[in-house]
Order: C-alpha cells, then structure tokens, then sequence
C-alpha cells in the first residue's frame, strides 16, 4: 500500500460521518406545489428619490409590484432598515405579464406596462384566450399603493424629467401622454420605420429614439420647443442604444457597419463588431 493510499483510507471514517450528520440535517421531501408556488422577484428599479426601489413579484402565478423605502429618513445608510408593500392589487394568476417599471421624477409615482409581449415584441399574448382580443396598456400606480389608472395603450414608456409628460410607442410610432390625464394622448411623431429605446434629454426638451429601417437604423433627436426632428450623422449603417451627456449637449451611441452578412445565417469567418 502506497502512502497516498493509506492516507486517504484514514480519512474515509470522518467523511462517513459527515455524510451521515449531513443526511441527518437534510430537509425532508418537497412537493412539485411547493415548487411551483416560490415567488420570483424580477424587474428590479431604484427610484430617482428618497431612496425607494421597485420590483414585480410573481407569487403562485400572480403578479404584483412591490416598493421598498427606508424605515425613516436617513436610517437606511445607517442600520438598512427598509419596509415593504405591495401597490397593485392584482389577485388572479392569469398570464398577464407586468413589466417596464419607470419612477416619476419625484419617486411618488410608478408606470408600468401590463398585458404587451415583453419578451420578444411579438403579438401580444392572450392566455384567456379572450375573443376582444388583449389588451395592452400603460398604467400608473401611487408608490404608496392603492387603484392604478389606465394612461395610454402602447409599451417602451420614458418619463420626462419634469415629470409632467410620458413618451411611450404604439404602432412603431412615438406618442406622449400628460401624467395627470386632462389631456387625451397623441400621436408625437409621423415618421417612417420602427421608433424604439426613447430617452429624453436631461432638461426635457428633447427626446432621441432610435428610427430603424429594416437593414438600417438613425439617431433621431425630437426638440419639443422648435418642433424640428433631426438624424445625427444618418448613414447605410445601423445606429443603436443612444445615451445622453450629462449636461446634454451630446449623444453617444453604438454604430454597427452596414454588411451584406448582417441578416443572413451560416457560418462565415468573421461576426459582426
């Protein structure tokens, strides 16, 4: 017997035993209900403000938006001491999906999407099987909880950061909505193509999106006071995932080449950048 031998026999008497203290604390058997009923958190937000975020929880099927807020003013840093609640009152498991959490400037109010494809932008899904259709829509809900109101039909919602004015999209187009519903949403833009990821600039006085045109896309700036739309550097390639400067004076954004290759599947020796 090799030395390496003998010495991992003396060792087989403690792993048996700890084998078998582990046995011993293993919890018992657990069913496929207690599986399927495990909450699943997701969507997590902080808020602009006094210290909030937001998730959607998904308990037994149902889902609901929750916010967390420091016990008292200045006592998370210290102690990290949140409290909890739950602000919609949805109770049925009905394969309604809830996604697109955005703050309010002022952290007292959230918006959501509730009834949208959220995964693949494709048709949106009826799991009732409802002959008017689904329904998807914008709504608003208090952080501090109570009835959500309807504000629009149409997902991808960008709150302004003056808080008065919400920019969402329906049909690939760009619309806005005022947050406190004196006035009926309207269409912002008529533009060709698909608009997506709408951002406004710090101020609030623009708005870039993205204006895709199948095998290429733009940069497009809106200016609320000027009523102008303008492309920044439009070109063949397609434009993507725009950010503002903080004193918003620019944009920085990805620019992926025009290729031949870009929507075609196959091997080939070199992907795109």
């Amino acid at each position: 017997m090799t030395r390496k031998t003998a010495l991992l026999l003396s060792f087989l008497p403690a792993l048996a035993l700890l084998a078998m203290a582990g046995a011993a604390d293993a919890p018992g058997p657990f069913t496929l209900e207690q599986v399927m009923s495990a909450p699943f958190p997701s969507e997590l937000v902080a808020a602009p403000a006094a210290g909030k975020f937001a998730w959607l929880q998904n308990a037994r099927g149902v889902r609901n938006i929750w916010v967390a807020e420091p016990a008292s003013p200045g006592q998370a840093d210290a102690t990290g001491a949140y409290t909890a609640r739950q602000v919609t009152p949805y109770k049925a498991d009905d394969g309604v999906d809830i996604g697109e959490l955005r703050w309010t400037p002022d952290a007292q109010t959230l918006l959501y999407t509730r009834g949208a494809d959220l995964e693949t932008n494709g048709s949106d899904p009826n799991p009732s099987s409802n002959p008017a259709g689904p329904e998807h829509a914008i709504w608003m809900v208090a952080a501090s909880g109570g009835e959500p109101r309807k504000l629009a039909e149409g997902t991808g919602t960008a709150v302004s950061p003056r808080g008065d004015l919400a920019a969402y999209l329906k049909d690939g187009q760009v619309w806005t909505t005022p947050l406190d519903g004196k006035v009926k949403p309207a269409q912002l833009l008529h533009t060709h193509g698909q608009a997506d990821s709408l951002l406004w600039s710090p101020d609030g006085a623009r708005l870039a999106f993205v204006s895709r045109r199948k095998d290429h896309s733009f940069i497009a700036v809106y200016s609320f006071a000027d009523k102008l739309l303008l492309f920044l550097d439009p070109s063949v390639d397609r434009d993507q995932d725009p950010v503002w400067s903080p004193d918003g004076r620019s944009i920085a954004f990805l620019r992926i080449p025009a290729s031949s290759l870009a929507f075609t599947f196959g091997p080939r020796r070199a992907g795109q950048p």
